[in-house]
């Protein structure tokens, strides 16, 4: 067995180590290495309060809520968002903090899930005030307070300038085409409740890739799969800084798909064939992967560029000389060549 005195020295050198894996963006790694050691630091605060901040930043909430427990009432307010997101609302809204902008809503949120209504009624004008009575958020919640009291246009009113500002927002969908109904509404509010189902498996795409993300911020695919969701949703501009933040920190093997996605996206989306053959120039002169050249041959083509495909499948077959779908694509190209493409 180690000597108290000997784990105690090779402390330092733990610690160091989760930050480093931390910093890689190894995170689960990082919390692992934390609590491997937490025993041995004792009454170390500083040490558990950022055991506590990093599994907050991952969403392990639970664990989260154990480990601040000895800090005391410094760290309430993390208390109370911990207990919001396990679900235990009693507990929640004696630790939510009114002054934080991050909290202003949930104590909304939680009044509202215990019944108390003129409390949340009171939560709801503070977070108004915080946020601006014209953020989206707030607007869905003022509808969603509407709706409970019955005045079913008023709550119309406030989820269609929620929508608005963000067209993505759940709630105020859910909450606009239930509202519709209740108006008398009736097709728009089953058109509109039917684009809130289309929607909702996109939307937890979305929020399960950029859980991914949080988990590891600095792995490429990781944003490649973000950018996939965007794209699914529409956001195009950000798909595009996500494929591209995703090609910076791509490993050569990772840097292929990602320009292929990347790619697809200016092509298909933007209808920008030159972007699409940029970005996989770029990809092709760091990792020489054949698909690259092939895909870049694909979009020249279907841009009546069939010298510029032949050139690229020509690139493909140095790359791989006894493919037979790569000889084929280029005898394509070759003839739309001769015949005047």
């Amino acid at each position: 067995m180690i000597a108290a005195g000997l784990l105690l020295g090779l402390l330092p050198h733990a610690a160091q180590s989760a930050d480093e894996l931390w910093d890689r963006g190894e995170r689960a790694a990082a919390i692992e290495a934390m609590l491997a050691e937490l025993s041995a630091r004792g009454d170390d605060a500083g040490f558990r309060r950022t055991l506590v901040e990093r599994e907050l930043a991952v969403h392990r909430y639970a664990a989260a809520l154990e480990h601040l427990e000895p800090l005391g009432d410094e760290l309430d307010a993390e208390r109370g968002y911990c207990l919001y997101r396990l679900g235990r609302f009693e507990e929640a809204v004696r630790y939510l903090d009114p002054t934080r902008r991050n909290h202003a809503l949930l104590i909304f949120d939680t009044l509202e899930a215990l019944g108390r209504h003129a409390e949340a009624a009171d939560a709801l004008a503070r977070a108004a005030e915080i946020l601006g009575a014209d953020e989206p958020r707030v607007l869905a919640r003022v509808g969603k307070t509407r709706a409970r009291e019955g005045d079913h246009a008023a709550a119309v009113k406030a989820f269609r300038a929620a929508l608005d500002a963000d067209p993505l927002l759940m709630e105020a969908l859910f909450g606009l085409g239930r509202a519709l109904l209740r108006t008398g509404e009736r097709e728009e509010g089953l058109r509109v409740l039917a684009r809130h189902r289309a929607l909702v498996p996109l939307v937890d795409e979305l929020d399960f890739a950029r859980d991914g993300l949080d988990l590891n911020p600095l792995h490429g695919p990781n944003h490649a799969r973000v950018g996939d969701a965007e794209r699914r949703l529409g956001l195009l501009d950000r798909a595009e800084a996500s494929y591209a933040r995703a090609a910076q920190l791509a490993k050569p093997e990772e840097a292929a798909p990602i320009a292929l996605r990347h790619a697809r996206l200016l092509d298909e989306d933007r209808g920008d064939p030159k972007a699409a053959v940029s970005v996989l120039e770029l990809a092709y002169h760091r990792v020489r992967d054949a698909r690259l050249a092939v895909r870049a041959a694909a979009v020249l083509l279907a841009a009546k560029d069939a010298r510029g495909a032949v050139e690229w499948l020509e690139e493909a077959k140095r790359v791989r000389p006894n493919d037979a779908e790569i000889q084929r694509r280029l005898e394509e190209a070759r003839a739309a060549v001769e015949a005047g493409g």
